[in-house]
Parts: C-alpha cells; sequence; structure tokens
C-alpha cells in the first residue's frame, strides 16, 4: 500500500486502541512476521506485523493459528513488555519535517508489579519494500532487536528513520506551490510532494485525461484534492488477478478498473481488506507450500528407510545359511584325518543326501581351525538372523510411521498442523522438552488443543500431527480415558475423556467414527477402529512422535455409508 492509504489504516488502527489493549504475548508465524496478541476490554485480537507481499502492513485479526518458533525479537518482547498497554499507533515520520515513509511506530507503557516504576518501549514497523524491517527499542529508541538484517540500523544504536527528501505538505502547502509541482512531468510528482505514490500519479494522469478531458496543471490539482478527500471514507479498494493481489488503496483505482484485468473487492476498511488478503488469499497459498514440503521431506526419509528394510531382508536370507555353516563345519571334523596341512579345499559326502561338497578351506588355518571357522559362522548368522528380524520390524514401524505423517500432512487443514520437528540424526520427530513451571510464559497442552467435539459429557480430542497426536495421547489423555485409532492404516489419534458418569456404547461409537473419518480409510463403507484405555498405549523407545504399540485392545466396525 501507498503512503496515504497507510495513512488512512493507521488513523483508523488509533481510534480501534483508544481503550490501550494489554499485550499478552508476541510469537512467530511464517515469513518475516509477528504477531502481537492484545486483550482488549471486551475481545482478544491479534496485532499482525507482516513484512512480506502482498500483505506487507500492520492490521487487527481475530486470534490467528500460531506457528511455534523462538526467534530473538519475539523472545525478547516477551521477555520485557508482556503486561505491558499499548497507548499509540501512529506514523514515525514528521510530516511537517516532510518525512513520509512508511513506518508505523508502537508504543508500550510498562509498569513494574513491585515498585510501580514505568517503563517505554517501542516498536518501528518499516514498510518500505524489500528493506522492510522491525525494530524492538527501549526508551531512549535504541535497538534492542530486530527481524532482519538489510538496513542500516544496527542493534545497539539508536533507531533513526530511513533518508528521505524534504517533500511539500499538501495539508499546510498553498495552491500556488502544489501547481507548480504538477506542473512537472508526472513522474517527478512523488520527487516533490508528500502523500503521492506512482500508483497516485497514474491515477491522477487518467481521471484527468479521460475524466475531465483537458490535461490542465489546475486540473491535476483538483483531481489531487479529490483523492484526498476519498481516502477519508475509510474504505478500502482491492483489485487481484488470478488470486493474485495488484494494489490495495484507501481511494479507488479507475485507471485499474479500466484495464479490465483485474477483479476489484470493496471493503468498509484497510483493516477488513488486509484480513481478507490473509485468510483467502495468503494462508491457502502458505498451506499449499507448506505441505509440499513437509512431503518432500517425509518421502526422502520414507525411501531411505524403505531401501534399508531391502538391504535388512537380503541381510537376513545371509544370515539364514546357519545350518549349512554348521553342516560344513561338521564335515571337515568327521573328515578331519583326510587334510593335509596347506589345503585350500577338502571335498567329503554329504552324508543326508549322498552329493559330494566341496569345501572352501584357509591354508594357513590347521583343519580344527576351520571347522571352528564355519561352527561360528554358524553361530554369528542364527546371532544375526534374531537382530536382523529387530531391525525390520523396527523399519516396518518406522516405514508405517512415515506414511501416516504423509497422510496426516495431505489433509492438513491449516498451517500448524504441518509442524515437524525432524531430529536430523535419525529423521525422526523429536519430542519438544515438558515446559517447566518456572517458566510463567509457558505453553500448556491442554489449551494448546481444544476438544474437537463435545457431546453427552465427553470431550473428544484428535490429534491432526505427530505432535498433536502424543500430546492427546500422553499429556491430555490419562488412566480412564479410551484411546482410538483406526486398525492398521495411518490415521489421527483420538482421545474420549469422561468427566462424570460411565463411558457407554454410543460414546464409543462416536469415538471410533471419529478415528475412521480422521484415517486413510475415511471413503470406505465399513472401517475397522481400534481402542483401549491410555495407559495400555506406549510410546516405542527412540521413535517419532506419535509412534505408539497398544495392548488389550477391542475393535469396532463403523460404517461410514457410501
Amino acid at each position: 500500500m501507498d503512503y496515504l492509504t497507510l495513512k488512512t489504516h493507521i488513523s483508523g488502527l488509533s481510534k480501534r486502541i483508544k481503550s490501550k489493549p494489554i499485550l499478552i504475548r508476541a510469537y512467530d508465524v511464517s515469513g518475516r512476521s509477528i504477531f502481537l496478541r492484545l486483550k482488549f476490554d471486551d475481545s482478544i485480537q491479534d496485532l499482525c506485523v507482516c513484512l512480506d507481499s502482498p500483505n506487507q502492513g500492520i492490521w487487527l485479526s481475530e486470534q490467528c493459528t500460531e506457528v511455534e518458533k523462538n526467534s530473538l525479537i519475539v523472545r525478547n518482547i516477551n521477555r520485557l513488555i508482556i503486561n505491558s498497554r499499548l497507548v499509540s499507533v501512529e506514523l514515525a515520520g514528521d510530516e511537517k519535517k516532510g518525512e513520509y515513509d512508511r513506518v508505523v511506530k508502537l508504543h508500550f507503557v510498562a509498569i513494574d508489579d513491585y515498585f510501580g516504576h514505568r517503563s517505554d518501549y517501542y516498536v518501528f514497523c518499516e514498510f518500505t519494500g524489500r528493506i522492510s524491517d522491525v525494530f524492538f527499542c527501549d526508551s531512549d529508541y535504541k535497538i534492542l532487536d530486530r527481524i532482519s538484517r538489510t538496513s542500516n540500523n544496527l542493534v545497539g544504536e539508536n533507531y533513526r528513520l530511513p533518508d528521505s527528501f524534504k517533500l511539500l505538505n499538501p495539508d499546510v502547502v498553498e495552491d500556488k506551490e502544489l501547481l507548480k509541482a504538477f506542473a512537472s512531468d508526472s513522474e517527478e510528482w512523488v520527487n516533490i510532494i508528500g502523500f503521492l505514490s506512482p500508483l497516485m500519479a497514474k491515477e491522477i494522469s487518467f481521471r484527468v485525461s479521460q475524466l475531465l478531458g483537458g490535461d490542465l496543471v489546475e486540473n491535476r490539482l483538483k483531481v489531487f484534492r479529490e483523492i484526498l478527500s476519498e481516502s477519508g471514507s475509510l474504505k478500502a479498494y482491492l483489485y487481484q488477478k488470478q488470486n493474485k493481489v495488484f494494489a490495495l488503496s484507501a481511494y479507488e483505482l479507475k485507471h485499474v478498473s479500466m484495464l479490465g484485468e483485474y477483479e476489484k473487492k470493496e471493503f468498509e476498511s484497510i483493516n477488513d481488506a488486509m484480513n481478507f488478503v490473509e485468510k483467502s488469499l495468503i494462508e491457502p497459498k502458505r498451506l499449499e507450500q507448506g505441505k509440499k514440503l513437509a512431503i518432500s521431506r517425509l518421502n526422502r526419509s520414507l525411501k531411505q528407510k524403505k531401501q534399508l528394510l531391502i538391504e535388512q531382508k537380503k541381510l537376513k536370507e545371509k544370515y539364514e545359511d546357519s545350518d549349512k555353516y554348521q553342516k560344513l563345519g561338521d564335515l571337515i571334523t568327521a573328515n578331519i584325518y583326510r587334510i593335509k596341512p596347506g589345503s585350500t579345499f577338502l571335498e567329503a559326502e554329504d552324508w543326508n543326501s549322498g552329493e559330494l561338497v566341496k569345501i572352501e578351506l584357509d591354508p594357513s588355518k590347521t583343519a580344527a581351525a576351520n571347522a571352528k571357522k564355519y561352527f561360528n559362522l554358524c553361530k554369528k548368522s542364527k546371532r544375526g538372523v534374531i537382530e536382523v528380524e529387530k531391525r525390520i520390524e523396527s523399519l516396518i514401524s518406522d516405514i508405517k510411521w512415515f506414511e501416516e505423517q504423509i497422510w496426516l500432512v495431505e489433509n492438513a487443514e491449516i498451517e500448524t498442523w504441518l509442524q515437524i520437528e525432524e531430529n536430523t540424526k535419525t529423521n525422526r520427530m523429536t519430542r519438544s522438552k515438558e515446559p517447566s513451571n518456572k517458566n510463567k510464559n509457558a505453553k500448556n497442552p491442554r489449551v494448546m488443543i481444544k476438544p474437537s467435539f463435545e457431546q453427552n459429557g465427553c470431550k473428544y480430542y484428535v490429534g491432526h500431527n505427530a505432535k498433536q497426536n502424543d500430546l492427546i495421547t500422553f499429556k491430555i489423555g490419562k488412566k480412564g480415558d479410551i484411546w482410538f485409532h483406526a486398525n492398521d492404516v495411518p490415521g489421527a489419534h483420538v482421545v474420549l475423556k469422561k468427566p462424570e458418569g460411565d463411558i457407554n456404547e454410543e460414546d464409543l461409537l462416536a469415538g471410533a467414527r471419529f478415528a475412521a473419518l480422521n484415517s486413510f480409510a475415511k471413503n470406505s463403507s465399513k472401517v475397522l477402529v481400534d481402542y483401549t484405555d491410555v495407559s495400555n498405549v506406549k510410546r516405542i523407545p527412540n521413535g517419532g512422535l506419535g509412534q505408539v504399540s497398544y495392548t488389550n485392545q477391542h475393535t469396532i466396525v463403523v460404517e461410514l455409508g457410501d
């Protein structure tokens, strides 16, 4: 958005935060963005600060789904200004000094709980294209941290606005000064007049030539004043083509509409337009991109596991020759008197088949040592079979787990369901450390995952990724709760909790139905679902998150119909 649109938008935001909301916490989302969760008198909303196109800017939204990350700037904000109040949102530049940069300043005030001391902090948000950035500063504008590393403002220095030219302020300058500016070529207007962007220059030229019928300097000024007046209505105009944003403006871009290539949408406010772009255009695209990346990573690991399985099966076939080694050792022992020192082979009759068997010998060893070598190979093969069978069993479990993760990713509806915390040594997802009670800001897993459905006093929790599966099974689920999973197919863990009363057949059937609908077999007419007490579900040692074994299960046949 251009400066005029941003100015109009910030004016609207300032009115919405007059109550001075409290900062609950900051968190990261995908891309170069941070969200600030604010508690208003009657609601909780997120102040979204995004540096990436096409939704570069700042806006208020309903509580967004957060992606867990721990950037340094977010940790510093949470450490220093949690429970502080956001007292103002304003443009950082002074228009009287000709500063028309797209920089927004957030002012937070923190009051010490013990002594009542006041501390002021500022967040400067530069929405200046590819070199945009966010700076977290103390009361003296000293930079404590920032998101990017692309500007001249360094951590530890005092923040200063980007360098800019001295521009005319249309609100105070006389018309004769503006007329003189508009007498120049349209490409020069942006370097002379504040508020005026290249997009507005095109709009002024279009309206003058197409609507007023004469490209007079007076008409240029007249149209400019009309556009300034239009922006005061607080309406927003979004122009897009094939789900790609071309422009978001506080005034109508008639020259864009005339092209006929772009779809125009009108909104009651710029904030509404930005929420639309985020929810309808950016989040779906980000979700699909996230799916592709996650599936690619999982497929690489799955391919490695399958290759290892092939190798282990071949090794098992080799080890299964243990009886052959035993027989060769026995034949050498039975014919030891025939073996001359330095012999390289022995031909002896197999007393079972009557066939002549040729046995390779090590000429540097005695006949007894050669027999012992084959007996040792027999013992090694027998031990090897046991170990290889364990590895094969583990690999088959891993392959099923990776196939389940791929299925969960393919069926993810929101970005947080794609979370994959992968251990590079084992290619398995690692369990998050349990939050310490000493950390006041640690998130409670019971709060993070809410019941997907409630009925008859029952709460049904459904895991949509490996981490959620692990949390609902081993954190939310307790002894006496019922755990469900579709039989032998990828799917979600489902946990049924009933605080009061006994669990009946109707409750069990509902849980089994949830597990069936959230499984690979969801399109089948009948699905087998296993269920057992949560206490019978165990993590597989060294396995991935949500990789479990279970016992004492019962099976329900769920009929899903056509």
